[in-house]
């Protein structure tokens, strides 16, 4: 895993402290932001009704309310309409751009409450950055104008897993000459990480994996490191519970990756 050297003097254990702060933040202003599909359907594609593209904490923010939504059955499905595809036939302006695992049971459009042009979304087992998913993230926000990246873990992540159970020699013999070991060696660093004697070590891990992807994301890729220093973009690390629905900050360690 490549050690970063970050600048600005911001170390990755102040990117991961920032990015809890961000998504702790968020809930207190779900009212604040309520959700108007009607005045958003004006604007262009993920903006806001009076066209500017939303702050990172106004997106933070609609992103948390869907969520809210979501959890409580009260999901609106917005922007899902014939007219909202021809809007974004157009054109896309995402708000928020979401790193999440391909587990088939954590779609962002669905538990964010989101619709077509809302969520710029990649896609891979484990929630990973490599340069491909690093070259597809800043083109969100350096093209797109995505204004909020998100790395979202999840509760029970098979590749995690996955990952732990080969580090403990017990890898599945049906994974050999496959490409998944890929994929396991960007995992690891984060469970190593687990301290000694943690009770579920695969659920620490699931949220070091994602506080090490944010880091990852701000440490190898220098035009985002610099909106995030300027204030222009956030990134943050969160974790989805299968169980009850709700995305929380998954908290990290400065010393994965």
């Amino acid at each position: 895993m490549r050690n970063f050297q970050m600048a600005g003097g911001l170390s990755r254990r102040g990117l991961i402290v920032t990015a809890g702060a961000g998504l702790v933040a968020a809930p207190s202003a779900f009212a604040a932001q309520a959700h108007k599909p009607a005045a958003r359907a004006a604007a262009p594609a993920g903006h806001t009704a009076a066209g500017a593209p939303p702050s990172p904490e106004q997106a933070m923010t609609r992103l948390m309310a869907g969520n809210g939504r979501y959890v409580a059955a009260k999901a609106t499905h917005p922007n899902g309409d014939a007219a909202r595809r021809r809007l974004v036939a157009a054109g896309q302006t995402p708000f928020a751009t979401i790193l999440a695992c391909a587990d088939s049971r954590v779609a962002p459009e669905l538990i964010f409450d989101q619709g077509l042009g809302d969520l710029f979304v990649v896609r891979v087992a484990g929630n990973v950055v490599d340069d491909a998913i690093l070259a597809s993230i800043e083109y969100s926000v350096i093209h797109l104008g995505s204004n909020l990246v998100m790395a979202l873990g999840h509760e029970r992540c098979g590749a995690v897993k996955a990952t732990a159970d080969a580090l403990d020699g017990h890898g599945s013999p049906e994974d050999a000459d496959t490409k998944i070991g890929a994929l396991a060696a960007l995992i690891a660093p984060a469970v190593r990480a687990v301290p000694a004697g943690t009770v579920d070590r695969v659920d620490a891990a699931v949220s070091l994996n994602a506080a090490q992807a944010a880091a990852e994301i701000f440490a190898g890729s220098r035009p985002l490191r610099a909106r995030v220093l300027a204030g222009q973009l956030k990134i943050v690390a969160a974790r989805y519970d299968l169980d009850d629905g709700k995305v929380s900050p998954a908290k990290g360690r400065s010393d994965i990756v």
